[in-house]
């Protein structure tokens, strides 16, 4: 289990060897920042490289989802009571009183440490003086507010959670403790990630795959033509890659009509309601003139799951497709789509977006990539980003988003609007501005 560690470079040594001692079974990549600004970059097209990316914080992830739309896992530790008893200790040990100034907006949490410990609200004083967004400049006038109230007297020392903060109070002879969670919160939280994942593998049948295939039209559509054939297929496409992301699977696909997704028994099971239904092919059946013929092979390794499925596949395929069977050790299964997909043979009209073909074929980049990218600009309501975002949105490599990108500049469906440097190494990252809505309503006025 690959697991990217998210945390400031002044302990990211500590933390590692740790976490190795403790973890042997996971392989932790570290991604060490000095600001938290660097974070963003540091992640943007490595996303893929792990499975989840372990924070030590939530203003670190917070202030990193703004920027970076995550295509894998995100957690954080979340910091118990023993972390700030621990403050309190070392505070105590240098003959300091409770007069504590904090950046943590979190009464209840300094409240039950103080309760924990036996003190009742005479015995402490605590000035909270929060950061309702991170910003450099408001860092600064925070820590300024926390030294004019240590000057007046008011406060003997300080908490915060930023390094910031901390070093301009050490800087200037004032008592500051930076407030992280402690070794318990990360063998605690890591221990519950490793059950969860162990949880989800161990079933017997360790892995699952699902090979997919559209079947074969056995009657002609209306109006039937290749562009409403490739509007069609591109509505299927939509759909499994949805049902993908449902079950948090890898998908891989076999052109011209095939699929692969890679995930967990117990998450198929949950998508299929314990093997009740099948919603993938109600959802096609019902919105599409096309149906899929589907295999669920579980296996101990992923070549024996991925024989299984395709065992499957070519099951439903020669049963007539439009159904789902399931393959694994002293398993065979047929799973029935659900009732209103039974009842629904016949294609529904739906309308499908046209602008992907037209674009695709204008370009050259794949339909699916065109989608990807139209999406990407919908979901997050933003038309501007880094190409490493983007190799990130479309599950790509970055030098593979270059290539399409180059296509898309040249045939004016994408634009380079600008650099952004990073604090971390200096280098300049483009700013892709994607340009698919003028092109559209050209289209339309045609």
């Amino acid at each position: 289990m690959r697991i990217g560690i998210v945390v400031p470079a002044e302990i990211i040594d500590e933390i590692i060897t740790f976490l190795s001692g403790e973890f042997p079974e996971i392989e932790a990549v570290p991604f060490p920042y000095h600001s938290i600004v660097e974070i963003p970059d540091l992640l943007s097209g490595r996303q893929n490289s792990v499975e989840t990316f372990l924070f030590l914080g939530d203003t670190a992830r917070r202030y990193a989802e703004k920027a970076v739309p995550h295509v894998t896992k995100w957690l954080t530790i979340p910091r118990s009571s023993a972390s700030l008893l621990r403050l309190f200790y070392r505070a105590r040990d240098k003959g300091y009183p409770m007069r504590i100034a904090t950046d943590l907006d979190r009464r209840d949490f300094f409240d039950l440490a103080f309760k924990e410990i036996g003190m009742s609200e005479n015995d402490f004083s605590l000035e909270i003086l929060p950061i309702l967004a991170y910003n450099e400049g408001l860092l600064i006038k925070n820590a300024a507010a926390m030294e004019k109230l240590y000057r007046m007297g008011k406060v003997s020392y300080c908490i915060t959670l930023f390094y910031k903060v901390r070093d301009i109070l050490d800087s200037k002879g004032i008592p500051v403790y930076i407030l992280q969670p402690s070794f318990d919160d990360i063998r605690n939280g890591l221990q519950r990630l490793v059950l969860t994942h162990e949880s989800m593998l161990d079933r017997g049948n360790r892995l699952a795959v699902i090979a997919i295939h559209i079947d074969a039209l056995k009657e002609s559509i209306p109006n039937n033509n290749d562009y409403r054939l490739s509007m069609e297929k591109l509505q299927v496409s939509r759909e499994i890659h949805r049902f993908a992301h449902f079950l948090d699977a890898a998908c891989i696909e076999q052109p011209p009509s095939g699929y692969f997704l890679f995930t967990t028994p117990a998450l198929i099971e949950n998508a299929t309601n314990h093997y009740h239904h099948f919603s993938l092919l109600s959802n096609v059946a019902e919105t599409t003139a096309f149906t899929l013929s589907i295999g669920i092979g579980y296996g101990e390794t992923a070549a024996e799951a991925k024989y299984n499925a395709l065992q499957g596949m070519e099951h439903s395929s020669a049963s007539g497709g439009n159904r789902a069977y399931i393959i694994g050790k002293e398993l065979f299964s047929r799973v029935p789509m659900s009732k209103n997909g039974q009842a629904s043979q016949e294609k529904k009209e739906h309308p499908i977006d046209e602008q992907f073909l037209y674009l695709s074929k204008k370009s050259g980049v794949s339909v699916r990539i065109i989608a990807d990218l139209y999406h990407a600009c919908r979901d997050t309501g933003r038309q501007r980003f880094t190409a490493s975002e983007l190799a990130d949105l479309t599950s790509v490599t970055p030098r593979t988003i270059n290539r399409i990108l180059a296509k898309l500049i040249d045939h004016h469906l994408a634009q380079d609007v600008g650099r952004r440097f990073t604090d971390k190494t200096g280098r300049p990252s483009r700013i892709i501005e994607i340009q698919f809505e003028s092109k559209k309503h050209d289209k339309n006025k045609k």
